[in-house]
Order: structure tokens, then C-alpha cells, then sequence
């Protein structure tokens, strides 16, 4: 029985620690979930083995990116009440510090006057998590 518990506590432990990546941006930027939809981060990957360090946390729910920036919307701690915008300069080269010039978290408004100011007001929200 001991075995047994311990086969099971160890499971759950492991399963828990890796991150799923569910879907990859650009270059090393990913949208991350550890277990659910609503764990939902942009991370970046530093290293071969697929690790991730979260850029924007929890709970990312759309984005869109061209070559110089990856945009997003997010429901801070899944709080579908508040939306929050961030810009996010794609580094292309490795860096240790990929959340620096990350603008944001951002009002509708504030997103908006920041695209125009940056010229980049064509990129579109085209990756949506339901």
C-alpha cells in the first residue's frame, strides 16, 4: 500500500512540474500551460531541453506577433473581469533577461496610443485560447 502511495504522490509531483508547451510563438517565445488552459503564460525558452522562463505570467488568452514584437491579452490570475495588453519585444538573439521592454500591463487605451507610438499597429490578435 505504501508503494502504491508513493508511485502515485510521485506522479503527481513530476506530472506537475513540466510545462506543456502548447504552442510556439516566434523563435524562443512560447505560449506555456502547466496544467491547465487557464495557467497559460508566454515563456521563453532557455535552453535545449525545452525549459521556459514566464515573460508575461498567467492567464494569457490571445496574441499576435510580427518579426520586432508579440502582442497579448490577458485575464491576470484568470479574472475574465480585467484585461490586460502587453507589448513584447522579440529578442533574436538569447538573452538572460527576456521579460526587459516588456510594456504592460496596459489599458485598452494606454495599448492602443503605445502600438501607434511604436508603429505597430498592424499586427492582429490571431492566436486565441478558448
Amino acid at each position: 500500500m505504501r508503494k502504491c502511495i508513493l508511485v502515485i504522490f510521485s506522479l503527481l509531483l513530476f506530472s506537475s512540474c513540466n510545462d506543456i508547451k502548447s504552442n510556439q510563438i516566434i523563435g524562443r517565445y512560447y505560449l506555456v500551460a502547466v496544467d491547465t488552459k487557464d495557467d497559460m503564460s508566454i515563456g521563453y525558452e532557455v535552453d535545449e531541453s525545452g525549459n521556459t522562463v514566464d515573460v508575461v505570467p498567467e492567464t494569457i488568452f490571445s496574441v499576435g506577433n510580427n518579426d520586432k514584437y508579440i502582442i497579448a491579452k490577458q485575464h491576470p490570475n484568470t479574472n475574465r473581469k480585467i484585461t490586460n495588453y502587453f507589448i513584447i519585444p522579440i529578442y533574436k538573439e538569447f538573452t538572460y533577461f527576456p521579460e526587459k521592454g516588456v510594456i504592460g500591463p496596459l489599458s485598452l487605451d494606454e495599448f492602443i496610443a503605445k502600438q501607434k507610438e511604436l508603429n505597430i499597429s498592424t499586427i492582429t490578435f490571431d492566436k486565441t485560447i478558448k
